[in-house]
């Protein structure tokens, strides 16, 4: 591995820190993230258009309708096993689906930008 190499990738975070954090995958700026699952239309600190690369369509839904599932699942069982108050019930809904929504959303749409990038040869 040469030189230049090592320099250009180091300080880049992966796939994780891509999703959690907003990390440019060419800058490592924070800077990938304009809403919580929306890509922003470039980077701020490189200029990379990540708008050019964004994953559109129905792609998506492969992950969302199992993960869909799974907590509508979950929720039944928690009623199942716990049979707290509806109130409780639709308090912990309401903060436990939009997290995990989002989060699957922003690995899945880091995960495909960054396999675009290097199928793009934008980084390596």
């Amino acid at each position: 591995m040469s030189n230049t190499t090592e320099t250009n990738q180091k300080g880049q975070g992966g796939l994780i820190r891509a999703a959690l954090f907003g990390l440019c995958p060419r800058c490592a700026a924070r800077t990938l993230w304009d809403a919580p699952a929306a890509f922003a239309p470039a980077c701020r600190g490189c200029g990379l258009a990540f708008a050019d690369y964004e994953p559109r369509g129905r792609g998506l839904y492969f992950v969302l309708l199992p993960l869909t599932f799974l907590l509508i699942a979950g929720a039944l069982k928690l009623d199942d096993l716990l049979r707290p108050p509806l109130w409780l019930l639709l308090a912990i809904i309401l903060v436990v689906v939009p997290g995990v929504i989002i989060g699957a959303l922003r690995l899945m749409k880091a995960a495909l930008l960054m396999a675009r990038l290097r199928a793009s040869g934008v980084v390596a």
